[in-house]
């Protein structure tokens, strides 16, 4: 069965293309069976794996969980005394004997009856086989739909079952249909299959390659929880649960009409499975979210699932006493924490066994000292690497080459937090990995292997942090020039030190030349920076440092020399702890420090710096503050140019004055005793500009900005020598004097006067472009009114509007993502005679008995349609349609317009040269040419659905109702319906009949059949009249349409006429309405127009000269305005000659416009016997050719519309 999921666009979800998904993994598993079944155990690669579409998931695929009562209103209470064993009807003595539950002697016997005993009473929530295997009720989950996208269903060929095992498999198969896992099937998918052997070596599991089905999923992104930390949560516990469901996959049913999707082929028929699959994209997902809803309750201090394993965590303590254990009250056999223990174990099964599901029996340990937890071994003492992984790197042989090596501390970097001083101990192999070392494993090599396999063999054991405790943990730290090494640990009730954690940063080649006092501030910092996600929430924690100045440096950050230092320090006093100095010699992690950085150490891609800042919620402002009285200078004779490189990063705090630099601490400033311009004086850091005045582009001036800049120069010189002119009149001097008392000249620079006393600098020409860059670019590419203001607080210069005007016009990131929409002058199409000029283009439409495709075709004059239901979209179906449709129904047509897919191109090119068809092809993403047929698409399709009922695959059946209602339906534009344009008269419809409106007064004598023909000759006559009023209103129509749309976008329409030479942005009209594409550039370019085509679309070409093969409408073309012309480094055209060029020229959609088509003649009436008949008369039975002496009532295209003006 087919996915109900049609293959639409919602405005939340982006289109897919699943034949893509689905032929790519169909055609990676055809590719090499015999590869498939020799490798169906080995590792498969990322970029092989199969991934599930990711995309928006329908509500309907929502998978609703519920609890229907409370699942512990039935639970049985444990006794205090267990009773002696009495077999159940599961727990029988057989299966009793069987289970080991004590092997390590850790329960007391009066315990190990207890859990038997509670074996017994939960016998139910446990399967020992198949067919005692539980199910998840119906209750608590609904059965799983698998979500797909519309897909073709799939068909692989089994892989071979070996002879060897064929009659196990067979029995594997027999005993799943008895369990009600496998069902009899007849769909039209088949799966491929292959056994595996289980971990004992000896039992098989079938697994079911569901690659196809994954392809076409849509992806839950559901993911586990993190390792690292869901392991260290187990650590440290009195005891521990173990419980595994037995066959998972199985307990959770899948929805019927999901079933056919894991059709597979057995030697015992066509079957599918009735659970979700094991191999399926979101099983995984489904497990784990079914084991978290089910012990929500439990979560995080009992249980917390992982998959469809469930470890139980016991006690944080075994209530030792002196003597032993305490031990419950009412019975001195039993400790308490087993008792603790196995009370929430009760709880855990009863939850399980309440929601139909059933543990595994063999896999489940009730009470056990330790467990074994996503590949670490926890205990009570905490945690350790599991013995497995240690005893392969034991095991691990000498290395002989390079590969070896870091094979060797990559495996043993995954438990290197079990290890301390990893870095000092693994230097030599580490040494060996180094680029340009030649490889020699000598004895060095072999004693440092050796010591570290004894340190994974002896590791310790680390235990998490007690949150709760209000003991100290404990951080030390230590830096080399190496590395940062430090411990995380904590006290524990018995003051004795128990590590959580050991680690090392390695230090760049940078960093490690910072001196020892600047090295062991900074490893401090990153030390913090490093656990702060473990000590968040620590009530007591101690920072242990082996450097005595480190705390005399944290204390009096205003006197460190350096500014890194002072950001590091306020980054470590963002965490609260108390320092202790510890000497060297006793301090832990001094190894960790020396450890040089490892070949498998990942990348640190890590910006502390901007850690800071986020942390800090740092920003700079004025270093000086507004009542400060000590003025500043600059030593240097150009200080204003730095000043302003960096001006506008350093404003935020202005106001409100809430970071307040040293008045010394810019080095290149130096106290001056000159009055101050202005209360608040902008003292700016020095930063490097990205590129001398002398590169920038020209900000162009008109004549009288540059006489505006003239009389600034002079209005400076007359304020710093005020003398008088000698070329100036009395009247002249006087407006002068009143001019230049605007100005003031401080420091050799000129300043603009401003009546609230935030005088202003006149920037100097070579300046300007620098500053509108700063205001522009830097502060996040605002619009003109931002930026004229952001730099009139600070700035002024004659028409300083203009020039950001200019910049921000010529910004080549704010035209390429420029949001406004231009609209292009309407024109007129004039439209032909009856099916002279036709409108063709196809729906893509969900399945339906097989049909995928509507091809769908409008007449310019009458907009009648005809279609044909595609299964297929190629030539041959389109040619097909086109002749049968179109050419043998309405006769020859002049003129096709589609789109520039390849099946249109090839099925008319064949017409053309049969029929001399003229076919054109509108420009990419110009549908709005295609628009007769394009605008009706969605009439039709929502009349489709609609009339199927909603029901999208049922549309086949309705689509010739569909389309003639189309037909039939009067127009607005005519007053006509097309059926009534097309063939003269009025469809007679089912209500006709009933009603009886066709009657008419009865005949009072026979009619002849020349009495006939002659009847009917009359009417056919006054068709040409009719047709000229039709071709009159659809003109008429049009116009008043063009006149609504100037009317509504009046401020819009702009007529740009590229010339040659023009350079042009072209609109990326492909993400207009993908809204998973808003940060996508809304303009590409610039490119060169070359030519205009005689339909009014633009030939373009690159910057370096390569002419582009499409053809770019006009409307998505808006003008480039270049910031410097030198930037277009154009110099020739590389592919296309002159004449080629003018070829390309000529474009069949000039006949769109009225203002370039030249007379046309329009033949509305029939055409002389001897020629092809022009114009054909239907009727619902026949299709027939007039002989009749033609009547031609002929119009020119310019007589029609100057007619059509006149009326409006």
């Amino acid at each position: 069965m087919i996915s109900p999921l049609a293959y639409t666009t919602t405005a939340f979800a982006p289109i897919h293309k699943p034949q893509s998904i689905y032929e790519i993994c169909l055609s990676e598993i055809n590719r090499n069976e015999s590869e498939l079944e020799i490798s169906s155990l080995a590792y498969k690669k990322v970029a092989n794996r199969i991934k599930p579409v990711s995309t928006t998931l329908p509500e309907n695929y929502r998978i609703v969980r519920r609890i229907p009562t409370d699942p512990l209103e039935s639970m049985p209470l444990l006794p205090t005394h267990p009773p002696k064993f009495a077999p159940g009807t599961r727990y029988t003595l057989e299966r009793m004997q069987s289970m080991n539950i004590n092997p390590d002697s850790f329960l007391w016997p009066e315990e190990e009856k207890l859990v038997h005993h509670l074996i017994r009473m939960q016998e139910l929530g446990f399967a020992w086989s198949e067919d005692e295997k539980g199910k998840f009720s119906s209750d608590y989950f609904d059965p799983i739909i698998i979500p797909t996208i519309e897909h073709i269903p799939w068909s692989l060929r089994n892989i071979p079952i070996p002879p060897g095992i064929f009659h196990k498999v067979v029995d594997i198969i027999k005993a799943k249909i008895a369990a009600g896992v496998y069902e009899p099937s007849s769909s039209s998918y088949r799966s491929r299959w292959f056994c595996v052997l289980k971990k004992d070596g000896k039992s098989l599991r079938l697994v079911h390659d569901l690659q196809p089905l994954n392809a076409v999923t849509i992806k839950d992104a559901g993911v586990p929880p993190i390792l690292e930390t869901y392991a260290e949560s187990f650590g440290g516990r009195g005891c521990y649960g173990i419980f595994d469901l037995f066959v998972g996959f199985d307990q959770r049913a899948l929805a019927p009409e999901s079933r056919d999707l894991t059709t597979f082929q057995t030697p015992l028929g066509t079957l599918r499975l009735t659970s979700i699959p094991m191999g399926y994209t979101n099983s995984m997902q489904i497990q784990h979210g079914d084991l978290t809803f089910l012990l929500q309750d439990e979560i995080p201090d009992i249980a917390v699932p992982f998959i469809d394993d469930v470890p139980v965590k016991g006690p944080k303590t075994r209530y030792e006493t002196r003597d032993g254990f305490e031990t419950i009250p009412e019975n001195p056999k039993i400790r308490r924490f087993v008792w603790e223990h196995l009370q929430n174990v009760n709880r855990i099964i009863q939850r399980i066994k309440h929601a139909g599901g059933t543990f595994s029996a063999s896999k489940s340990r009730l009470c056990t000292p330790s467990a074994v937890v996503v590949g670490h071994l926890c205990t009570y003492e905490g945690r350790l690497p599991d013995t497995t992984r240690v005893q392969k790197i034991v095991d691990w042989p000498p290395c002989s080459d390079l590969t070896e090596v870091r094979g060797f501390l990559g495996t043993l970097g995954t438990i290197r937090i079990f290890i301390p001083n990893f870095s000092a101990i693994s230097r030599p192999l580490v040494r060996l990995t180094k680029k340009g070392v030649e490889f020699r494993f000598g004895e060095e090599e072999q004693v440092a292997m050796d010591e570290l396999k004894e340190l994974a063999r002896n590791s310790a054991s680390i235990r998490s942090l007690d949150y709760s405790s209000t003991n100290e943990v404990i951080l030390g730290v230590d830096t080399s020039k190496i590395a940062v090494g430090y411990i995380l640990a904590q006290l524990g009730d018995n003051s004795k030190r128990y590590p959580s954690r050991f680690g090392s940063i390695t230090l760049n080649e940078r960093e490690s030349r910072y001196s020892q006092a600047k090295l062991e501030l900074f490893g401090l910092f990153r030390a913090l920076k490093d656990v702060r996600i473990w000590i968040i929430g620590v009530l007591n924690l101690v920072v242990e440092v082996d450097a005595k100045y480190i705390k005399g440096m944290i204390n009096n950050p205003d006197i460190q020399p350096s500014a890194s230092i002072n950001r590091w320090i306020s980054a470590i006093l963002l965490f609260d702890f108390r320092l202790r100095h510890v000497p060297g010699k006793e301090h832990g992690p001094d190894g960790l420090s020396r450890r040089p950085r490892a070949p498998e150490d990942p990348e640190i891609n890590d910006d502390y710096e901007e850690w800071i800042d986020s942390a800090n919620s740092f920003s700079f402002s004025h270093p000086i503050s507004h009542n400060s009285s000590a003025p500043l200078s600059s030593s240097s004779d150009d200080f204003w140019w730095p000043w302003a490189s960096n001006t506008f990063a350093i404003e935020i705090l202005n106001e409100t004055g809430s970071l307040q630099l040293s008045l010394y601490s810019l080095g290149h400033l130096t106290p001056s005793s000159t009055t101050s311009p202005s209360p608040q004086v902008e003292i700016l850091s020095s930063v490097t500009s990205h590129s001398s005045p002398s590169s920038h582009p020209t900000i162009p001036r008109s004549e009288k900005a540059e006489l505006h800049d003239l009389e600034l120069k002079r209005v400076e010189a007359f304020l710093i020598n005020p003398k008088r002119p000698p070329d100036m009149s009395d009247d002249d001097y006087k407006r002068f004097i009143r001019f230049s008392s605007g100005f003031f000249v401080r420091d050799g620079r000129l300043w603009k006067k401003d009546q609230k006393m935030k005088h202003k600098l006149v920037v100097p020409k070579e300046r300007r472009y620098e500053l509108i860059h700063q205001a522009h670019d830097e502060m996040g590419h605002k619009g003109i009114f931002t930026v004229r203001l952001r730099l009139l607080e600070r700035f002024w210069w004659p028409q300083l509007e203009q020039d950001v005007r200019w910049f921000i016009k010529t910004c080549h990131e704010c035209q390429t993502r420029l949001f406004h929409n231009f609209h292009i002058p309407p024109t007129v199409p004039i439209p032909f005679t009856l099916f002279r000029k036709v409108y063709i283009d196809t729906m893509f439409m969900p399945k339906s008995n097989g049909y995928r495709y509507i091809v769908h075709a409008r007449c310019s004059l009458s907009s009648y349609p005809e279609w044909r239901m595609l299964r297929l979209e190629n030539a041959r179906t389109l040619g097909a349609f086109i002749f049968e449709d179109i050419l043998c129904r309405w006769g020859a047509v002049e003129e096709i317009v589609t789109d520039n897919g390849p099946a249109f191109v090839q099925a008319t090119e064949f017409l053309s040269q049969r029929y001399k068809i003229n076919h054109i092809r509108i420009s990419p993403y110009n549908s709005r040419a295609n628009g007769p047929v394009e605008r009706r698409h969605l009439d039709v399709r929502e009349s489709l659905v609609k009339a199927a009922g909603g029901e999208e695959n049922r549309w086949g059946m309705v689509a010739p109702s569909v389309f003639w209602a189309e037909r039939i339906s009067i127009q607005k534009s005519t007053g006509y319906s097309p059926y009534y344009i097309a063939h003269g008269v009025e469809p007679l419809l089912p209500f006709d009949l009933a009603e009886a409106t066709y009657l008419a007064p009865p005949l009072t004598k026979p009619l002849s059949t020349t009495d006939l023909i002659a009847t009917r000759a009359i009417q056919l006559q006054k068709r040409p009249q009719d047709l000229a009023r039709v071709k009159e209103l659809v003109l008429k129509a049009r116009y008043d349409s063009i006149r609504h749309f100037n009317e509504k976008y009046s401020n819009k329409i702009r007529d740009f006429d590229f010339s040659p030479g023009s350079l042009v942005l072209v609109r990326n009209s492909r993400y207009d309405h993908d809204v998973g594409s808003k940060t996508k550039p809304r303009y590409f370019g610039p490119l060169i127009v070359l030519k205009r085509t005689t339909g009014g679309s633009y030939i373009l070409a690159e910057l370096d000269g390569s002419i582009s093969k499409l053809r770019f409408a006009a409307f998505r073309l808006v003008p480039y305005y270049p910031r410097d012309i030198r930037a277009i480094p154009v110099t020739k055209l590389t592919d296309a000659t002159p004449e080629a060029l003018e070829d390309m020229t000529y474009d069949p959609e000039s006949s769109h416009s009225s203002q370039t088509t030249p007379p046309l003649t329009v033949n509305v009436a029939f055409s002389p016997p001897s020629t092809t008949t022009l114009l054909h008369f239907l009727t619902p039975s026949r299709h027939h050719q007039l002989e009749i002496s033609p009547q031609l009532c002929q119009y020119t295209a310019r007589e029609v519309s100057t007619k059509c003006t006149q009326q409006m």
